[in-house]
């Protein structure tokens, strides 16, 4: 009896058989039949194969394809492609930003040229459309986000078509506009755990309203745009009074169905030293972490990958980052009044 097994990844519905002697099929069976019914399951020494399969049949999103197709030759933009960074230098953590810009000069496919829509930072001389953060109001964050999308939407120079970056966000392996251009979303699920995940919900009902597939393209990957596409978003869902997240609506409006990220995307959620930063966004072509794991260990990491300056760094200003303190070591002190100042407290005398 032959043992059970599948050769490459599954395509669409369906296996690769590598059985195809015993079976008398032409090489490709159903992933249900492989999982469940089929005569030639081994139990003994089976046990990682059908983890592994039961990994591929629980993927909502298929591997994406090789930018290439099948030929083995890779589309190349000839035009630079623009990187566009919204920017609050406030915000920033150290200067990540830094070497996101680096990295696409670097991993890029192609000539680039890079704009950051907002503060410039002291190292860099390159093209800013300077906008200063909103003044304090609801949502300030989400707002900010939002005016700063629209600037990329209407002004002149933004080009017809651009990838939108985030300062914490890196390619780390060669990139082309095709791997970039790919969708790539996770499945949706209602969380109301955070302010992040209810505009998540909210953007999800506006689609579900509109009858459109509701995918989570709020990825922290790059997304080419298309800057009259995202003109034609603002109007629709009118963002300059609603806060919802952008790139949940433009993908889910503009975007074919999309491939998981699994492989190509690495997002880091803890501390690691440098040698695990190495093994764990081994083969990945993007990285990205959340702002607390931007910390000596991930500015080294990325230095070794990136040890030449940008052409719109600068280099004599004696610029030192700093890593900014996130969260509190010690609970805030809160100072409380006396109980006998409380309104219960004085209408329950009476």
């Amino acid at each position: 009896m032959s043992r059970c097994r599948w050769q490459g990844q599954a395509v669409g519905d369906f296996i690769e058989c590598g059985n195809s002697q015993d079976m008398l099929h032409n090489g490709r069976l159903p992933v249900l039949f492989c999982a469940s019914e089929c005569p030639y399951r081994q139990n003994a020494d089976y046990l990682s194969d059908s983890a592994r399969l039961a990994a591929v049949t629980s993927q909502p999103y298929r591997p994406a394809p090789r930018s290439c197709g099948s030929c083995g030759t890779v589309k190349r933009r000839t035009s630079a492609t623009q990187f566009v960074w919204p920017y609050w230098h406030g915000g920033a953590s150290g200067d990540e930003l830094r070497w996101s810009v680096r990295s696409v000069e670097r991993f890029f496919d192609g000539p680039v040229k890079t704009t950051i829509v907002g503060d410039r930072p002291p190292w860099y001389r390159g093209h800013v459309i300077e906008q200063p953060r909103i003044g304090p109001c609801a949502n300030r964050g989400f707002r900010d986000m939002l005016a700063k999308m629209r600037t990329m939407s209407s002004h002149p120079e933004i080009d017809p078509e651009f990838v939108w970056m985030m300062d914490d966000v890196y390619l780390i392996k060669e990139t082309s506009w095709d791997d970039l251009d790919t969708p790539r979303a996770y499945p949706w699920t209602r969380d109301n755990s955070n302010q992040w995940q209810r505009r998540k919900w909210q953007s999800m009902e506006q689609l579900r309203q509109r009858g459109r597939p509701q995918h989570d393209y709020a990825t922290h990957l790059p997304h080419t745009v298309e800057r009259g596409k995202l003109a034609a978003l603002f109007e629709e869902f009118d963002l300059q009074n609603q806060t919802l997240l952008w790139e949940v609506l433009y993908g889910n409006s503009y975007r074919g169905r999309p491939y998981g990220t699994r492989g190509f995307f690495a997002r880091i959620q803890q501390r690691y030293t440098v040698e695990d930063l190495a093994k764990v966004t081994a083969g990945c072509h993007v990285l990205n972490h959340l702002q607390q794991c931007w910390t000596p260990e991930m500015r080294h990491f990325l230095a070794g990958l990136l040890p030449d300056p940008a052409s719109s760094e600068t280099t004599d200003s004696g610029y030192t980052p700093a890593f900014r303190k996130v969260g509190r070591s010690q609970p805030r002190k809160v100072k409380r009044r006396p109980r006998h100042t409380h309104r219960a407290v004085i209408e329950g005398r009476k």
